[in-house]
């Protein structure tokens, strides 16, 4: 009893809900690339074997990491849905989008990374394709051609979140004014003239 006493209080405790945060930890602070069993668990303080009492295995913790990440972003898409419809909404949606990327940009490229398990990772994805497309159908596009239309707003905003994400832009860009261009252009095939509103 009294060796079980002097254990850490973290091996005793380890959870998998706590190896999947730590692995977040690990990507806010190192990148998708650092993650490995063996960072994971110096993180959490235990041997690489005692891991496998909690996850299968580094594409287990992966998956995880992209799926709830997928999750959050869905829940800020769909917080920000709310209420609005219209270009106007459209706008707050992706202004919205860009601003958790920035925020999250370590994770942001965990989970635009060739997905671990496709399925489930499209499951967490709900939230975020529903607000899309129903903001997107609010704005006049056919629902049978939303899917399609969401994705190709998605790439183009994609495209200046991973290059604004990485900094290769520098300070010296004007980035607020490069955004709204890559939004107009991406928005003129949906709406002629897109209000600022």
């Amino acid at each position: 009893m009294a060796r079980d006493n002097e254990r850490p209080v973290r091996r005793r405790t380890l959870t998998r809900d706590k190896v999947i945060d730590a692995a977040l930890a690990v990507v806010d602070e190192h990148g998708w690339e650092q993650l490995t069993m063996s960072t994971l668990a110096t993180r959490v303080g235990v041997t690489g074997a005692s891991l496998y009492n909690h996850v299968r295995g580094l594409d287990d913790v992966r998956s995880e990491v992209q799926i709830r990440t997928m999750a959050a972003l869905g829940d800020r898409l769909r917080e920000e849905a709310m209420g609005r419809s219209g270009i106007g909404g459209l706008r707050r949606l992706i202004a919205a989008y860009r601003a958790w990327t920035v925020e999250n940009h370590r994770r942001y490229r965990a989970l635009t990374t060739a997905p671990i398990d496709r399925a489930a990772l499209m499951a967490a994805a709900l939230d975020a394709n529903a607000a899309l497309r129903a903001m997107l159908v609010s704005c006049g596009v056919p629902e049978e051609d939303s899917l399609d239309t969401a994705v190709a707003l998605f790439a183009a905003v994609h495209g200046f979140a991973m290059i604004e994400g990485t900094g290769f832009l520098g300070d010296d860009m004007d980035l607020d004014h490069i955004f709204e261009t890559v939004v107009d252009g991406a928005l003129s095939a949906i709406a002629p003239s897109p209000s600022h509103d």
